[in-house]
């Protein structure tokens, strides 16, 4: 799938949203908000169904005495983090590093202290890639935030970039992935398009594709990945009804 490919679906996607109502439209983004959140809960653990999920942002108060507390807070956190999202996006406010700390917060809040940078290093599990030390986290993300504003980079490559980058410093202690995904889909929704969610049927080649950034620093493959993301969600969204 070429970028300029998605780039006319894009258009096709803006001419379907103006023959729809407004709770339409709102009907379809909660729908498609459970099944993110559930999707990206998958991520760090599996005990939550996509029932207990929706059962849970419909009622905060619910508890799950046999489930991870610690999980439970994490999907209410999310919830809350994605309307924010959403409420930026509808201000046309790009991201900046106050947005980013702030969304970290809400991911974490009541869990550990949220929005302040690692104080120190991490090594994680398995992975291929080691995150920079903490002494150079902030000269790293001050040009992440440089190379946001650069008017040069745009589109999917931009929502790629915007992703993979934050994988790829690690700036946090901890919810670092659940904000990276947080983050692609906010600078997709800046850049007109649908947010997309990483299925469980797709996390090997995800995770293969991040690792081709991280380590031989090509952001192509996963441009192409979320382009192929961007391509099915546009065109299931131009199916419905």
């Amino acid at each position: 799938m070429h970028l300029q490919e998605v780039e006319d679906l894009k258009q096709l996607l803006i001419d379907k949203k103006k023959t729809m109502t407004e709770e339409r439209l709102r009907e379809l983004q909660d729908e498609f908000d459970k099944l993110y959140i559930f999707e990206s809960t998958l991520f760090d653990n599996g005990d939550f169904s996509f029932e207990d999920v929706c059962f849970l942002l419909e009622d905060h108060s619910r508890l799950f005495p046999d489930k991870d507390e610690l999980v439970r807070r994490a999907i209410i956190n999310n919830y809350h983090a994605l309307s924010l999202v959403h409420q930026l996006v509808i201000n046309r406010q790009e991201i900046t590093e106050p947005i980013v700390k702030d969304l970290h917060q809400v991911l974490v809040d009541n869990i550990i202290p949220g929005g302040v940078y690692r104080t120190r290093d991490l090594f994680i599990l398995g992975a291929k890639h080691v995150p920079p030390t903490y002494l150079k986290i902030f000269k790293k993300m001050d040009n992440y935030f440089q190379e946001l504003a650069n008017p040069e980079l745009t589109g999917i490559r931009k929502a790629a970039y915007t992703h993979l980058e934050i994988l790829k410093i690690y700036p946090f202690m901890d919810a670092n992935g659940r904000l990276a995904r947080l983050l692609l889909n906010y600078q997709l929704e800046l850049e007109g398009y649908l947010p997309v969610s990483i299925t469980k049927g797709i996390r090997n080649e995800y995770f293969m594709n991040i690792d081709e950034y991280k380590i031989n620093k090509d952001i192509e493959p996963f441009t192409a990945f979320l382009a192929g993301l961007v391509e099915k969600r546009i065109k299931d969204f131009l199916a419905r009804e």
